[in-house]
């Protein structure tokens, strides 16, 4: 791990007009430059970089962030990476932070296990090329599929022989150890503590990580007995998770952003046609159903997919099952259905690149009309059918999160099946109420269990205890309070520590002439007394977590500079290891529009000069949402006792649903001076 020292010398020594410099021909307008932005297709300059504060932001596509998070997205490097790439373009000598003797195990074994998937990748290669049956039996498979020299040598594809383990005692002979033989799955120990090799007589496909590190294998046998799996493949190790990895992510990834899209196909052969083709932003799913974690993988690259899926009933199966796990992550799905006869496989190698593309242009289509067209043909006058094909497509747009995509889609289901929109919305609004309850009666489950005090967000109020009703006080230790409900003041705070916690407050009052001065605190210090004197922590636990370490890492500043200081906490959080963390911060400042408690007053002075009204109206609108959540409790609670006949619970509720009401308008009246 690279200590924060070390972090700071590159950071300091960082221009980001330099850095992005290096991909992008910036041109100087006024105080900053302006270039064509790399993450989609621009073909006018939109992306501005700032030396002074040392942020890029494209007024297009709304990528934004510092020179370190643009190297990481370009380069799509990790954060550890991205570092080393900057201290390496800046002459600075990397200093890694001493590592504990648990984390030097944990390293040193994932590094052992990935040295003998990569010795295994270059065996099995070997013997492709250079073993008689590799060369007999491999080779001209790879050949009959019409895999050129290139292609083959490119993905790394290789053969396994049979006999009982020669893999295993080539790797023993070349000193690897029989633990991380084993440990990567390559090896199999006997209940006698013979060891065999897992692939033998198979043609070998290895799976790289992002990062280009050979992880796993899939291995294919030749074999026409039915009785031998046609696959096998690595089982699930310390390096390989087979749900979040991605056959082809590896070679595809720089594509798939500079296309934005990626093309999913089910299998290794698919991906590496479409791949020789000229078609390079494709990855497989490898046979398995597609996972929340493979969606996310992509998502890193671009939030558009398009499933091209073999013609045939499983390929259809496979396609629709992904539909709606995509469309719930928060990305754009299309479908393409190839003819009955092909999988990508033989249709990337009878076509040329145009071709290709040509087709999926234009055969390419949403999922509604995929779904529609897919099942029609069985609802051919039979009302019932039609039915079930018109409740499934409104479940499938019942996940989109977006509520303005969300709507077009309704829009969409309402022309094409002639369904009034209110009908499609009750239907929408009845299964998102329905999931909402079943992950809410999860989630209790699961927090009773844990005794958890708090939920994750989507939940509108939960009771943190029977007891905290009685009690006149509203702090956390007496509810738990709803992430979604809170998460806009909680930004507000966070914003205002983030962008200014080292400022002081100038008062309004301290500005009149004759009237006593209150004594000057920082907008963090502000921040901190206030919450800490109602007993309020923040429900979010992404806010939390930065709340935390910013007014922790403010404490440790010593410069007088408040504004030099300031720099220092934006620099800290905006290029943080924790990319959410990063993103976050960057998403506050780069922010085009204002924050709820921000008036039309920033537009003619300075945000600087109006903490004195803005910041103390933030930690008002803050205790006035928890306060009303609290009351939302209450009633609820006061509802329960009546159901149950509990009428001395039900009039000791009802004096503090009186108190939070009282506490809820004075916030009220508060908030409204200003």
């Amino acid at each position: 791990m690279i200590d924060r020292a070390t972090i700071d010398r590159i950071l300091d020594a960082v221009r980001i007009e330099e850095v992005i410099g290096d991909f992008v021909s910036l041109k100087r307008r006024g105080a900053n430059y302006l270039g064509l932005c790399p993450f989609h297709q621009d073909k006018n300059p939109s992306m501005s970089v700032s030396p002074s504060k040392g942020i890029f932001k494209c007024f297009s596509c709304g990528k934004a962030g510092s020179a370190l998070s643009f190297v990481m997205e370009h380069e799509h490097l990790s954060y550890s990476e991205a570092l080393k790439y900057l201290a390496k373009k800046y002459g600075i000598e990397v200093v890694e932070k001493e590592e504990s003797a648990e984390d030097i195990a944990n390293r040193l074994k994932n590094e052992s296990l990935l040295a003998v998937s990569e010795y295994a990748q270059k065996y099995y290669e070997e013997l492709l090329w250079s073993n008689e049956h590799g060369r007999a039996i491999g080779l001209s498979y790879f050949r009959e599929r019409k895999f050129s020299e290139a292609t083959i040598r490119k993905f790394g594809l290789g053969y396994a022989v049979g006999n009982s383990a020669p893999f295993t005692d080539s790797a023993l002979k070349k000193g690897y150890k029989k633990e991380y033989l084993v440990g990567t799955g390559l090896t199999v120990e006997r209940d006698n503590g013979d060891l065999a090799d897992r692939f033998y007589e198979r043609v070998m496909f290895p799976i790289q990580s992002v990062s280009g590190r050979v992880i796993a294998f899939g291995g294919r046998t030749l074999r026409t007995d039915k009785s031998i799996a046609k696959y096998v493949n690595s089982p699930e190790t310390e390096i390989y998770n087979k749900s979040r990895s991605l056959y082809g992510i590896y070679f595809a990834k720089s594509a798939i952003a500079k296309n934005d899209k990626c093309y999913l196909v089910e299998g290794y052969t698919d991906v590496i046609s479409m791949h020789q083709s000229g078609i390079e932003n494709v990855v497989a799913s490898s046979g398995t159903s597609l996972t929340v974690e493979q969606i996310r993988l992509i998502k890193r690259f671009t939030d558009k997919i398009t499933i091209i899926y073999d013609g045939d009933a499983a390929g259809i199966k496979a396609s629709i099952r992904g539909i709606d796990l995509v469309l719930e992550a928060g990305m754009f799905v299309k479908v393409v259905l190839l003819p009955p006869e092909d999988d990508p496989d033989s249709f990337a190698k009878a076509h040329t690149k145009d071709e290709i593309e040509d087709y999926i242009s234009r055969e390419e289509c949403d999922f509604i009309t995929y779904k529609s067209e897919l099942l029609s043909k069985d609802m051919a006058n039979d009302p019932l059918k039609k039915a079930q094909l018109i409740n499934d497509i409104i479940s499938s747009v019942a996940v989109i999160q977006d509520p303005v995509l969300r709507n077009v889609y309704v829009e969409m289901v309402s022309e094409r099946f002639d369904q009034k929109i209110d009908t499609v919305l009750q239907k929408i609004k009845e299964l998102r109420a329905k999931k909402k309850r079943w992950q809410k009666s999860s989630e209790e489950m699961i927090g009773s269990q844990q005794e958890a005090q708090q939920l994750p967000a989507g939940e509108e109020y939960i009771p943190a205890s029977e007891e905290a009703a009685g009690d006149a006080s509203f702090g956390a230790s007496q509810y738990a309070i709803s992430n979604t409900f809170l998460s806009v003041p909680e930004k507000e705070l966070i914003y205002y520590i983030i962008k200014f916690g080292c400022y002081p407050i100038h008062f309004e009052e301290n500005m009149i002439y004759g009237a006593a001065k209150k004594e000057e605190v920082s907008v963090v210090r502000y921040i901190v007394s206030a919450l800490e004197e109602d007993g309020l922590e923040f429900s979010n636990q992404l806010y939390k977590e930065i709340y935390e370490q910013a007014v922790a890492y403010i404490a440790t500043l010593t410069d007088s500079d408040c504004e030099q200081n300031q720099k220092l906490v934006v620099r800290r959080f905006s290029t943080d290891e924790n990319q959410q963390i990063a993103q976050t911060v960057m998403d506050m400042l780069c922010e085009s529009h204002p924050l709820t408690v921000k008036g039309y007053l920033e537009a003619i002075v300075p945000e600087d000069q109006m903490l004195g009204i803005t910041v103390p109206k933030a930690v008002i609108l803050y205790r006035l949402r928890y306060t009303e959540q609290a009351c939302n409790v209450t009633a609820r609670q006061i509802a329960e006792a009546a159901k149950e006949g509990d009428t001395q619970r039900q009039f000791e509720l009802l004096k503090t649903l009186q108190m939070l009401n009282k506490v809820k308008n004075a916030f009220t009246q508060e908030l409204n001076k200003y």
